[in-house]
């Protein structure tokens, strides 16, 4: 349930006129509000002290939609770091319990340069939000659904390919989260690959913009199930 759709339902639940309604919408769009004094607690409240929505009808709405938008904590972590290595890696890690973090003792080689480590398979952990391109709200009220109609925009940033066996890339959606799993090659071969994210480091880094035109070009390494290090074994043995 996005937001328009959260705007929506309240509205089904309106018990005055239309003119009523309208006035109250004039008062919303003219609000400064700041969080966490939003235009929806300012909606509901006026709705509420109007007698144009039950408190019980309220609570209903707000069930609903916490239930329809289990991730939405996760567009208020700020910190890339605490949303890249905090969230995305345990994520990861908690899917199984073969899948461990890199470290010195497993590869000699080890520098930081990859997140996990799994049957001698070197991964790295990639996360981002879908978030609606055309909007310049916070991240959590531009959150957007798996089965948006709006456009929208993932990053997956800072790749680099040759220090890594497979990728693993989350996506987050405010109702769900779903993950593929391919290879550095795939990667590399990615018709929308670009190579050289910053002046100066060309061919080191790259990126890759997910967007609503080219999202069906990653189907072929969805992962399906949970049987997420079988993925990891199979992308791996493709190359």
């Amino acid at each position: 349930m996005e937001l328009i759709e959260l705007k929506n339902r309240i509205i089904e639940e309106f018990k005055g006129n239309e003119n009523e309604l309208s006035a109250l919408l004039c008062i919303l769009d003219e609000d400064s509000a700041v969080y966490p004094f939003n235009e929806y607690e300012l909606f509901l409240t006026t709705l509420i002290s109007q007698s144009q929505l039950t408190y019980e009808k309220y609570l209903e709405i707000r069930h609903e939609y916490i239930n329809h938008n289990p991730n939405l904590w996760i567009f208020e972590i700020s910190a890339p770091r605490g949303f890249g290595e905090k969230f995305a890696q345990t994520f990861v890690l908690n899917k199984s319990s073969r899948i461990i973090p890199a470290s010195k003792s497993l590869d000699s080689n080890y520098k930081g340069q990859y997140d996990l480590w799994y049957n001698g398979i070197r991964i790295e952990v990639k996360a981002s939000r879908a978030v609606d391109s055309d909007s310049d709200e916070p991240l959590y009220k531009k959150a957007l659904s798996y089965r948006t109609k709006r456009p929208f925009l993932m990053n997956f940033q800072q790749l680099k390919p040759q220090c890594c066996d497979v990728f693993i890339w989350i996506a987050v959606y405010r109702d769900i989260i779903s993950m593929w799993i391919l290879n550095s090659k795939e990667v590399m071969s990615h018709p929308d690959y670009s190579s050289g994210q910053h002046r100066g480091n060309i061919g080191n880094e790259g990126q890759l913009h997910i967007k609503n035109t080219n999202i069906k070009t990653l189907d072929e390494f969805l992962l399906e199930d949970d049987d997420i290090c079988t993925a990891i074994q199979n992308a791996y043995d493709r190359m």
